[in-house]
């Protein structure tokens, strides 16, 4: 039953994300989806900055819970050290998100913090990395335990596309579709969690 909860988790993280940047843009006008950093709603002076926050710890957590729930079937269906560090992976996202929560980016305009200097750390030199190890050592657990047909390759397919969308976005950060950019990374990202926990969970 506790492997169920922790697994659906991960249908609900990209919800989340969608609902922290729509709640958070309807509440800031003229703020741009298509232009503006999702991070940017958070910054020091942020309108309803604490309700966003709230959103994104929860989004945070959810992450940490469907690393967990991972691991758990990992260690029941064949331990394996590239599918425990995978696991572990997606908790770490979940940890690191919830710095980027405590250390917040730089409001646009200001001079940089030391808050601002981590959460970048955070950003590159956690989510970044996490996201794309978690994917690609879960698609060769998938691949090495002969389970969920298919995945290894889905797994692989989505590691390109994570490095595609992550170098078109940092090619975009200084131009007026950075945000869309963003998104579409995240939304790469998203979608390989969401069914990452349907195949477990109808395993």
């Amino acid at each position: 039953m506790m492997d169920t909860v922790l697994l659906a988790c991960g249908l609900l993280i990209g919800l989340f994300y969608v609902a922290l940047y729509t709640v958070g843009g309807a509440l800031r006008p003229g703020y741009s989806h298509i232009g503006h950093s999702v991070s940017e709603l958070l910054a020091p002076g942020s309108p309803h900055r604490q309700t966003l926050a709230t959103i994104q710890v929860i989004y945070a957590l959810l992450h940490v819970a469907f690393g967990c729930g991972v691991l758990l079937e990992v260690l029941e269906m064949r331990p394996s050290l590239l599918g425990a560090i995978g696991a572990w992976a997606i908790v770490a996202v979940g940890i690191a998100t919830l710095g980027t929560a405590v250390f917040p980016q730089d409001a646009t305009g200001t001079p940089e913090t030391t808050a601002g200097k981590i959460h970048k750390a955070l950003v590159f030199g956690v989510l970044v990395p996490a996201s794309i190890l978690s994917t690609l050592l879960i698609g060769l657990w998938s691949r090495d335990v002969g389970a969920l047909a298919g995945f290894s390759l889905y797994s692989y397919i989505t590691v390109g596309a994570i490095a595609v969308m992550g170098a078109i976005g940092g090619a975009a950060v200084k131009t007026r579709y950075a945000g869309l950019a963003e998104r579409v990374a995240a939304l790469v990202t998203h979608q390989w969690l969401f069914v990452l926990a349907i195949r477990l969970l109808l395993r």
